[in-house]
């Protein structure tokens, strides 16, 4: 079995830049800045001439705010009558990489060589290449029926993302993780009321208000939320600060790091989470309660409607057996626009 080499990717992530003008339906198919889908070649050409061939300004077509160009009139008008017959598979991105198994890396959405393609039962395919390895070389010595099946449901799960939003949300990396798309029904501004236990009888609690922002951080590939509290007694510093939370697509979990920026460094949260319903993350970590017992803690994130989420913190003693319920408890209300 010849060996992958997927160093290569490296070399295809995008410029970091935190501006993207992909405002269309169709964001997160293979297109750049401009909307030009393919780099702009002929997607009628595979077809009609067995060959990549590029098009021009001429004769180019825009679906669902894409750019499609083509070498000629007659492919442009036969793109125009049946576009989902010329359409490349799975977006336009590498078939190998989108069908690949999940246990030798994770699928993902990646650049293909528009050069590089395979007609089968009249669809189109692409296939990704570098000076270590040709995926279309791959794909053609492995089980073919299996990656594209594969492919298949990857590029279906994909799309199901995609209907979180009508085009590509302000601050998201077209090329980020789609899951990141999860934590739509968070994204914004919001005021906060928090109340957190002080000590392990409940009886003593702390209050406080505050703004909750959440916003696609790390140029657009994660999610960065910053919690801006008072500070208990008018005390000098905050017991507050930013999260970062990132998909590990091997592993299908969120990794969220919480950083009170002028607390000790055991302070700070290292849990790993997943959406369990739309609209609801769980996250879990030790850590110790304020008797320095340790402590298997829980948070939970939950959307209750576009204007309110609810933020809550469990503890349990037995390694997950029982809970406290609501440690911590927070309501969090939308911060209205007031233009």
């Amino acid at each position: 079995m010849n060996k992958i080499y997927l160093l290569f990717l490296v070399f295809t992530i995008p410029s970091l830049t935190p501006s993207f003008s992909q405002k269309m339906k169709d964001w997160y198919y293979n297109i750049d800045k401009q909307g030009m889908f393919l780099e702009g070649y002929d997607v009628v050409a595979y077809h009609t001439e067995n060959k990549a061939q590029l098009g021009t300004e001429k004769h180019q077509v825009n679906l669902g705010g894409v750019t499609y160009q083509f070498s000629n009139g007659e492919n442009k008008s036969l793109f125009k009558k049946s576009p989902e017959k010329y359409m490349p598979a799975f977006g336009g991105w590498c078939t190998f990489l989108m069908g690949i198994d999940k246990n030798v890396f994770p699928p993902t959405r990646s650049k293909p060589d528009p050069e590089n393609f395979m007609i089968i039962d009249g669809k189109l395919y692409l296939f990704g290449k570098s000076p270590q390895q040709n995926f279309k070389e791959v794909f053609q010595q492995r089980d073919k029926k299996t990656i594209l099946k594969r492919a298949k449901e990857f590029w279906e799960s994909r799309e199901k993302l995609a209907l979180k939003t009508q085009e590509l949300p302000e601050g998201l990396n077209p090329h980020a993780r789609m899951e990141l798309l999860e934590w739509m029904p968070f994204m914004g501004d919001w005021e906060s009321e928090l109340t957190w236990w002080a000590d392990t009888s409940g009886q003593n609690k702390l209050n406080y208000t505050g703004n909750w922002y959440f916003r696609f951080g790390y140029y657009g590939y994660c999610i960065q939320d910053d919690y801006v509290g008072s500070a208990p007694n008018n005390i000098s510093g905050t017991p507050f600060g930013p999260a970062i939370r990132g998909y590990d697509p091997a592993n299908d979990k969120w990794h969220m790091t919480y950083i009170p920026v002028n607390q000790p460094r055991d302070k700070t949260w290292l849990m790993r989470g997943k959406f369990i319903a739309n609209g609801i993350i769980e996250g879990t970590m030790e850590l110790d309660d304020p008797s320095g017992n340790k402590v298997l803690q829980k948070v939970r994130l939950e959307s209750k409607s576009k204007d309110e989420f609810i933020w809550s913190a469990d503890w349990s003693y037995d390694q997950g057996k029982t809970w406290i319920k609501n440690i911590g408890y927070s309501v969090n209300r939308r911060v209205k626009d007031k233009t």
